[in-house]
C-alpha cells in the first residue's frame, strides 16, 4: 500500500501537538508520510522581543522534516510570483495538504496542486464560528457544545464542503488550553478514520457535503484589549454578571486574560499598573477570585493581595 504524502500547514501549540501525533502515532505511520511543513515565520516574543520559531517549527526540526515559512497571502497585496512558484514546486508530488491553525490565507493558485487538494481541520461545527478564534468564542458565549469539522478548502475562509464533522460537549470546568487539546485529539481521530478510507477500497465513498452558508457565523482575532475591563465595571460584573465574566475568563485564558488597571499612589505621583486575574472559579452561582498578578510582580493569592491593596 502506497503511503499518502502529506504537507502540513500549522503554527501554534495545539497544531504542534497534532503534528507530533501525526508523526509518532504507529497506526498513522502505515498510511501517511509527512514530507513538508509550512508554518508562520519566527515572531518576536516577550519583553525582550526574542525572535522565536513557532511550536510547529520546533516539532518539524526535531523530526527533520523540511520547513517553509511565511507563504500565505498578506492582508494587503499579493504573494510575489516567485514565492508562489517556489511553493508550487514543493507541492508537486504531494498527495494531500492538511491545514490546522496555520494563521494565514493559502494562495488560491495552490489549492488544487495536491492530488486530494487542501483539507482544513477547523475546531468548530461549521458553518458556525468561522474565522480565527473558534475555540475561544464558544467558551465566551457559554455554549455547551462545540466540535470539529474537516473541510476541503476553497478560496473563501472556512467555506469549503464538509468531509467529516463530529460534536464535543463543553464541560463546565473547560478552559481554552484544555479544550484546544480535546479538539485536537478529536480532530486527529477523525482525520485518521478519513485517511483509512482514502487509502483503502472505500475511497469512492469519501463524499463531501456543502455547508449551509446562510447559517454561517464568524469570529474575530483576539487582541490584548479584549480582556480589559475598567476596575469599576469589573467590580460590578463580579456581583451582577458573574457567569458571563467567568465565561469570558475561560475563553481568554491564558492570553490575553482578564485584566484591569489599578491606580497606585496619589496626586502627581499616581501611576496605573496592569492587574491580571489569573485564577477564577464559579461555584454554586458565586464567582471567586483565587489568584492575581500585578504588573512587575509574581502571582499571589487574591486574599493576600486584597488585604494589601484593598481592591474590594
Amino acid at each position: 500500500m502506497k503511503k499518502i504524502s502529506l504537507a502540513f500547514f500549522g503554527s501554534p501549540d495545539f497544531a504542534a501537538n497534532f503534528l507530533e501525533k501525526l508523526i509518532t502515532d504507529p497506526s498513522m505511520y502505515r498510511y501517511i508520510e509527512v514530507k513538508l511543513i509550512v508554518t508562520q515565520p519566527d515572531q518576536k516574543v516577550g519583553r525582550k522581543q526574542i525572535l522565536t520559531p513557532t511550536p510547529v517549527n520546533e516539532v518539524a526540526k526535531k523530526a527533520q522534516i523540511p520547513i517553509l515559512n511565511d507563504l500565505g497571502v498578506p492582508e494587503k497585496g499579493r504573494v510575489p510570483t516567485g514565492v508562489k512558484n517556489a511553493v508550487s514546486s514543493f507541492l508537486n508530488g504531494i498527495d494531500l495538504a492538511l491545514v490546522y491553525a496555520y494563521g494565514d490565507l493559502i494562495p488560491k493558485e495552490l489549492l488544487n496542486i495536491p492530488k486530494y487538494g487542501f483539507w482544513n481541520i477547523h475546531p468548530s461545527l461549521l458553518p458556525k464560528y468561522r474565522g480565527p478564534s473558534p475555540i475561544a468564542t464558544p467558551l465566551i458565549n457559554g455554549d455547551k457544545t462545540t466540535g470539529v469539522t474537516i473541510i476541503k478548502m476553497d478560496e473563501e475562509i472556512d467555506h469549503g464542503p464538509i468531509i467529516a464533522q463530529e460534536s464535543l460537549t463543553i464541560e463546565n470546568n473547560d478552559r481554552r488550553p484544555n479544550l484546544e487539546k480535546k479538539l485536537a485529539d478529536l480532530g486527529f481521530e477523525m482525520f485518521k478514520k478519513t485517511v483509512v478510507q482514502l487509502t483503502g477500497s472505500r475511497v469512492n465513498e469519501l463524499k463531501t457535503k456543502e455547508q449551509n452558508h446562510n447559517e454561517a457565523t464568524y469570529t474575530k482575532k483576539l487582541s490584548k484589549q479584549d480582556g480589559f475591563i475598567e476596575i469599576s465595571k469589573l467590580k460590578d460584573q463580579i456581583s451582577k454578571n458573574s457567569e458571563e465574566l467567568f465565561n469570558l475568563f475561560r475563553g481568554l485564558s491564558p492570553w490575553p486574560g482578564i485584566w484591569t488597571l489599578l491606580r497606585q499612589g496619589s496626586g502627581g505621583q499616581a501611576i496605573q499598573k496592569r492587574l491580571k486575574i489569573t485564577g477564577l472559579e464559579f461555584t454554586n452561582g458565586k464567582l471567586i477570585i483565587n489568584k492575581v498578578q500585578l504588573e512587575g510582580k509574581n502571582e499571589v493569592d487574591f486574599e493576600t493581595f486584597n488585604k494589601a491593596y484593598k481592591m474590594f
